[in-house]
């Protein structure tokens, strides 16, 4: 039998998870894990850490045959400054500078950047010096209107350059493909390729005894200026003067948790009508899905929304606003779409769902998105992409990889 080669690929992603956090960037450590069967997988990232006890720590590891180096690199206290923002930046190119030649002898056939503008800027100048290609995904929300942070003009001019330089550009939703371009991003060949969905793989619980009080679950990063938490809870605060047969679970933990458990005390359904778990991951959190009647995506805006991905592999119908994947994936077999920020909305598709949510078909629910959002399918996009690209005459092989060990210095 035939096996292709394994191809060998640098990922450079600015989100990725790190001894102080395991949640940032889980849909690039996903990708890059997706790939593996089919790639050589080396990956560079660089944490500012104001608590590093040296001007750089540098760990290397390997993570389900993904080599992955880290570089902690100490802040500069002054870092609000204009002085210390420039030494921060000199920094993290240093750091990038050491990470490379600690994998000198890992020499890849292409590179793989995520998120601009900074890592888009690195891969470009990494994939010039070695006379690879170079391919760009972009994960990041500042495009939409409704967020409205991809400003400056010199970031703006970076931006431009290095996304018509990319041999390829990639968004993981269509809409998100579609604000970049409506912000002057382009590239002759801009494609979309999703994230990779976990849950795809969990199977759907066997039917149990319902209570006669329906679970709604709600789950985010708590960030209510995306997520539009406190309109959510301003729905529910509604509903709970309508009707009492129902509960709401919050699931996760951000930047606005305490100010969103706060909020839901103020408006007096803090543990009658919702309640708050925090993070759960693996097993809990499927639990958490398969014991739900629905769930609720109630965001103003998102690059692509895995919540709706995970809730509908698990055969649970979903509420949603229309932004990121619920636009494509939403219909009357699976679920309710809402226009985002349209609180009224939200409360009578709520309702309608607490009376609908028992007879949807969940089996049905669930094969309505298999084989789309998988480790292997996406794995497969990806690699197919770049075979496709280093077909191209003019790229040439090199050589392999990195050993595992820690440096301090």
């Amino acid at each position: 039998m035939n096996v292709e080669r394994k191809i060998r690929v640098l990922f450079l992603p600015k989100w990725y998870p790190n001894r102080y956090d395991p949640m940032p960037g889980l849909f690039i450590q996903r990708q890059a894990e997706a790939i593996t069967p089919f790639c050589d997988v080396a990956l560079i990232y660089v944490h500012p850490d104001p608590h590093c006890p040296n001007k750089m720590e540098v760990e290397f590891s390997e993570e389900n045959e993904v080599r992955v180096l880290r570089v902690y690199f100490k802040v500069s206290e002054g870092q609000s400054s204009l002085a210390g923002k420039a030494l921060n930046l000199w920094r993290f190119y240093q750091a990038h500078r050491k990470a490379f030649h600690s994998i000198r002898e890992f020499s890849p056939e292409l590179v793989h950047a995520h998120i601009l503008t900074r890592m888009g800027f690195i891969g470009w100048q990494t994939a010039r010096k070695q006379h690879i290609p170079v391919i760009i995904s972009e994960h990041w929300s500042r495009y939409f209107p409704e967020n409205n942070t991809y400003q400056g003009w010199f970031r703006k001019l970076v931006t431009g350059f290095v996304v018509k330089r990319a041999s390829v550009v990639v968004a993981v939703s269509e809409p998100l493909r579609l604000a970049m371009l409506r912000c002057g991003l382009n590239n002759p060949d801009f494609r979309v390729i999703p994230n990779v969905v976990d849950s795809v793989q969990m199977i759907v619980s066997s039917g149990t005894e319902k209570s006669e009080i329906k679970r709604m679950v709600h789950i985010s990063c708590f960030e209510d200026k995306s997520k539009n938490i406190s309109g959510f809870l301003r729905s529910v605060k509604a509903l709970s003067l309508l009707r009492q047969d129902f509960v709401c679970v919050m699931v996760g933990a951000g930047p606005d948790w305490e100010d969103m458990k706060e909020y839901a005390g103020y408006l007096r359904i803090l543990d009658s009508f919702v309640h708050f778990t925090g993070v759960k991951t693996g097993v809990e959190f499927v639990e958490i899905l398969n014991t739900a009647d629905f769930s609720v995506m109630s965001s103003r805006y998102e690059t692509f929304g895995t919540v709706v991905i995970e809730s509908l592999a698990c055969g649970i119908p979903v509420v949603a606003t229309g932004v990121g994947v619920a636009r494509e994936e939403i219909n009357g077999g699976n679920g309710l779409l809402v226009p985002p920020g349209d609180e009224k909305a939200m409360t009578d598709a709520i309702y309608q769902m607490l009376n609908l949510c028992r007879e949807y078909d969940k089996e049905a629910i669930k094969a309505g998105i298999l084989n789309k959002y998988t480790r292997e399918i996406v794995g497969q996009q990806l690699t197919g992409l770049y075979r496709e690209i280093l077909s191209t005459p003019g790229w040439q092989s090199r050589k392999p990889y990195f050993t595992a060990k820690t440096q301090r210095g």
